[in-house]
């Protein structure tokens, strides 16, 4: 996959919580919710922690290091918007412990492996930051 962005709808947030992790990767930062009560750190972002259901939290900035537990390539384009093949689609648990779905970025296939550290990268395009990462 190159690290050219396919085209994409921008993120239309609907809550708060959504609109401050989306502000955040804008400024090429990843912040996640940690619970006040608790300490749990959550995505995607919501009103209460699924841990203890408090309601308080605060915006924690992590260090965007991570491994990779699942990855699938896609070998075939199903859709118009991502024509160059292979691409990968990678599951990231982040050293702070939540998990996200992205893409490793500037990987070939077969060069990523379970458990390979990674780190979070931008990708500005068309009015919005996505989170990607690379291979620390």
């Amino acid at each position: 996959m190159s690290a050219r962005m396919p085209e994409r709808t921008p993120p239309n947030p609907k809550n708060a919580h959504e609109r401050a992790y989306w502000d955040a990767l804008a400024k090429h930062q990843l912040s996640l919710q940690c619970c006040s009560a608790c300490g749990f750190v959550r995505y995607p972002p919501g009103q209460f922690c699924p841990e203890c259901w408090s309601d308080a939290h605060e915006w924690k900035p992590l260090s965007g290091k991570g491994s990779v537990l699942s990855v699938v390539w896609y070998m075939q384009s199903l859709d118009k918007r991502f024509p160059e093949v292979p691409y990968n689609v990678s599951l990231v648990k982040l050293t702070e412990g939540p998990a996200v779905i992205s893409n490793v970025l500037g990987a070939k296939f077969g060069e990523i492996a379970i458990g390979d550290a990674v780190r979070a990268s931008y990708l500005d395009d068309k009015g919005f930051t996505a989170l990607m990462f690379e291979r620390a």
